[in-house]
C-alpha cells in the first residue's frame, strides 16, 4: 500500500472519529438541556400543587376555628339564657371568645402567607437551577467553527501518524 494511501486513510479515520464524537457531544447537550427544562416544569407543577394544598389547608383550618368559635359563643349565650344573668361577666366571656377566634384566624393567615412566600422562593430557585443546568449544557456544545478546527486538527494528526506508519512499512519491504 503506498504511503500516501496510508496517510489519507489515517487522516480520514481521525477526522471522521472526531466529527462523530462532536456530533454525539452536541446531541447529548441537546438532551441535557431538554431534560433540565422538563425537570423544571415538573418542579413548577409540584410547587403549584403545594401552594394549592397550602390554601386548602388554611381554608379548612379557618373553617374549623370558626366552627369552634361559634360553638363557644353558643355555649356562652346558652349559659346567659339559662341563668338570666346579663352583665359584664358574660359580655367579657363573649369578648374573650371573639378575641381567641381572631387570634387563631390571624395565626392561620400568617402561617398561610409564610408558606406561600416559601413556595414562591422555591419557584424562583427552580428557575435558577434550571437556567444553570441549561447554561451548563449549552457550554458543552461545540460550535461549527470549533468543530471544523477540531476535525482539521485530528485529520492532520492522523495524517502524521499515517506518514509515520507508512514510513515504517516502507522500510520493512
Amino acid at each position: 500500500m503506498p504511503q500516501i494511501a496510508v496517510v489519507a486513510v489515517m487522516a480520514a479515520l481521525a477526522a471522521g472519529g472526531t466529527a462523530y464524537s462532536i456530533n454525539q457531544q452536541n446531541k447529548a447537550t441537546d438532551v441535557a438541556s431538554e431534560s433540565a427544562k422538563s425537570a423544571a416544569a415538573a418542579d413548577y407543577m409540584a410547587t403549584t400543587d403545594a401552594a394549592e394544598q397550602t390554601n386548602a389547608a388554611a381554608a379548612g383550618e379557618a373553617m374549623k376555628l370558626k366552627r369552634q368559635a361559634l360553638i363557644e359563643r353558643g355555649r356562652i349565650v346558652s349559659a346567659q339564657s339559662e341563668t338570666g344573668f346579663i352583665g359584664n361577666s358574660p359580655l367579657r366571656e363573649m369578648l374573650v371568645a371573639r378575641t381567641k377566634e381572631a387570634e387563631a384566624l390571624g395565626t392561620t393567615k400568617v402561617n398561610q402567607a409564610n408558606a406561600l412566600v416559601q413556595n414562591s422562593r422555591d419557584s424562583a430557585k427552580i428557575f435558577s437551577v434550571a437556567q444553570g443546568r441549561v447554561n451548563e449544557a449549552r457550554a458543552a456544545f461545540v460550535n461549527p467553527f470549533a468543530a471544523g478546527l477540531m476535525i482539521a486538527t485530528s485529520g492532520v494528526e492522523g495524517a502524521g501518524k499515517g506518514y509515520t506508519y507508512g514510513s515504517s512499512l516502507k522500510g520493512k519491504r
